[in-house]
């Protein structure tokens, strides 16, 4: 196993701390990143193909429709997931123009959702996937 040492730099709304302002009312958190086209999603039915794997339907268009999709965590599971994207976002996958990691039949909290979740990491505008 190699470890690479990251410097990470991270900006805050406010003193890095919440404050209660209120009944039901906060100030503070975290910047939220400016990601324009850099990131984005689909969401798609899943289908059992002929050996029973789930996937989506080719060529069936993303779902449509308004959901609201809720991360939850604790401080460690937080930095644990943020590990794993810098992590991701350090490795060099320009081999794999395609390059993707997939966590299937991940559920939620309370058992009645089931998502296949795929990461992809995508070429820059350059060509290159570091």
């Amino acid at each position: 196993m190699t470890s690479k040492l990251i410097r990470v730099e991270v900006h805050f709304d406010g003193d890095g701390r919440v404050q209660q302002v209120g009944e039901g009312a906060f100030v503070g958190g975290v910047v939220p990143p400016t990601l324009s086209a850099e990131v984005e999603y689909s969401l798609h039915h899943t289908h059992a193909d002929e050996d029973g794997l789930l996937g989506p339907e080719p060529g069936e268009p993303s779902v449509e429709g308004s959901f609201q999709l809720n991360l939850i965590g604790t401080a460690r599971g937080l930095r644990e997931l943020g590990r794993y994207f810098l992590a991701l976002a350090e490795l060099d996958s320009s081999a794999d123009p395609d390059h993707h990691q997939h966590f299937d039949g991940v559920r939620s909290a309370d058992g009645r959702t089931v998502v296949d979740v795929i990461v992809r990491k995508e070429l820059s505008g350059d060509g290159h996937a570091v």
